[in-house]
């Protein structure tokens, strides 16, 4: 069964999400993964329906200016948004749509060294194909070196240049808000590229698992920056380091095929800011070790899944699968059988939310020695019977989803977030389960 107490204490064990260099370990999922022959609208077919409000006319001057700035390219896009009625998609955090929020960017001052062109390309690319969105840090070239050093007031670190990026769980975060909220994925655009370089959250108590004192006892120790409205609501804002509109300018300008664009930059950035108690230095990817993470770079399970509530305003679990011993940092077994952890994610894929999952990374010694965050976005059969998970990567070099049997991927899956109401299903697979979601009612939810 299930200890309870590891869940809750499980910063103590390696942290899973520690990167690896591509160059010293092979990926044991990114084999021969890819579908076949991907179109656009297959691709568009794991894009989920969105929620559009009737157009005015009132909108017609917010879509002539926004329209004025574009290129040929991304004027077909816009146009096609237009079409769809995805530019008038409001379920966002205040309700303002992918258009007032457009809106905002080509009227209102950006971030010095920004510029408001740009940024509307890149946030229409990325709600065309969200699987456009990477992980991958750009280098800062000689000609920007200068300018950087006069920004950060010294010589830029040699790790700089040399990044193995720790930021999949947010990147993945930041793909599932372009493909299932674009409105309040553009919000978080229009925010961290203002001059206020932050975007504020309004969300429900309710909307982050444990009892009131615990959830208010997070956001302390996470040092969130939040104001507590009453016993129901609360204010919080995310930002970025300082150092993210650095990394933002550098891609602005100097931005190489395969690269984060500038405002995945500071998506990222502000996320892993937010879980790393206000610690992460996006110059060179490390934060600092803390309470939650006995390691510099990315984030552990609790840490992820205390953001991913904030960013999604809905209380998810951190289901933990895989039991790794914190002595030696050996997977040692496992918490649910395969099918279990199989229907979680499928209960949650019939629920509307993507999953997103931390796998691991086993040496021949059953040693945990790393790990990757990847977005489960639905599942599929081939015509033997086959079982494949649909997936994106924002670290393989494919713009498009991913599919990976569910063979291969189901015995490393460290931990996922899954929300209450997924686990809650009366037909979820075996009597243990139940024992352990009791458990969780009882000592996590209500953290009594």
């Amino acid at each position: 069964m299930l200890n309870i107490s590891k869940i809750k204490n499980n910063i103590s064990i390696p942290n899973v999400n520690k990167p690896i260099s591509a160059k010293n370990t092979t990926n044991p999922i990114r084999e021969n993964s890819k579908f076949h022959s991907y179109s656009q609208e297959n691709l568009k077919a794991y894009v989920p329906s969105f929620t559009a409000v009737k157009k005015e006319p009132s909108q017609k001057q917010k879509i002539s200016l926004i329209a004025s700035k574009l290129d040929k390219e991304s004027q077909k896009i816009f146009s096609d948004l237009e079409s769809s009625g995805l530019l008038f998609d409001n379920n966002s955090n205040d309700g303002s749509s992918v258009l007032d929020n457009l809106y905002k960017i080509a009227s209102e001052k950006r971030i010095e060294g920004l510029n408001s062109e740009q940024i509307i390309k890149e946030t229409l690319s990325a709600l065309n194909n969200p699987y456009l969105i990477t992980q991958k840090f750009g280098d800062i070239p000689k000609e920007a070196a200068k300018d950087v050093s006069k920004q950060i007031g010294g010589e830029i670190p040699k790790k700089a240049n040399n990044v193995v990026s720790s930021c999949c769980v947010v990147a993945s975060m930041e793909f599932n808000l372009a493909s299932r909220k674009p409105a309040e994925f553009t919000r978080f655009v229009a925010g961290l590229t203002s001059q206020n370089y932050s975007v504020d959250k309004n969300i429900k108590v309710a909307d982050i698992a444990g009892s009131f004192l615990s959830k208010i006892g997070d956001l302390h120790k996470f040092n969130t920056q939040s104001e507590i409205k009453d016993w129901d609501n609360i204010k919080i804002t995310v930002k970025p380091d300082r150092n993210a509109i650095v990394r933002a300018r550098v891609q602005s300008s100097y931005k190489d095929p395969g690269e984060r664009s500038c405002i995945d930059v500071l998506i990222q950035s502000a996320l892993l800011n937010l879980g790393s108690q206000n610690t992460y230095d996006s110059l060179i990817d490390e934060r600092a070790v803390t309470e939650f993470n006995n390691d510099n770079s990315g984030l552990t399970d609790y840490e992820k899944n205390f953001v991913e509530q904030i960013v999604f305003e809905s209380p998810k679990l951190s289901v933990v699968y895989q039991n790794i011993d914190p002595e030696t940092g050996k997977l040692v077994g496992y918490n649910c059988k395969p099918e279990e952890t199989k229907q979680h994610i499928l209960k949650s894929l019939e629920l509307g939310q993507n999953v997103i999952i931390g796998y691991t990374h086993i040496d021949e010694n059953n040693t945990v020695n790393g790990g990757h965050e990847i977005t489960v976005i639905g599942y599929t059969q081939d015509a033997d019977g086959k079982g494949y998970f649909v997936c994106n990567d924002t670290d393989d070099d494919i713009d498009a989803p991913v599919k990976i049997s569910e063979e291969k991927l189901l015995p490393l899956i460290h931990h996922a977030g899954i929300s209450y109401e997924a686990l809650s299903k009366d037909d979820v697979v075996s009597e243990s389960w139940r024992d352990i979601l009791l458990l969780y009612k009882n000592n996590v939810l209500n953290n009594q």
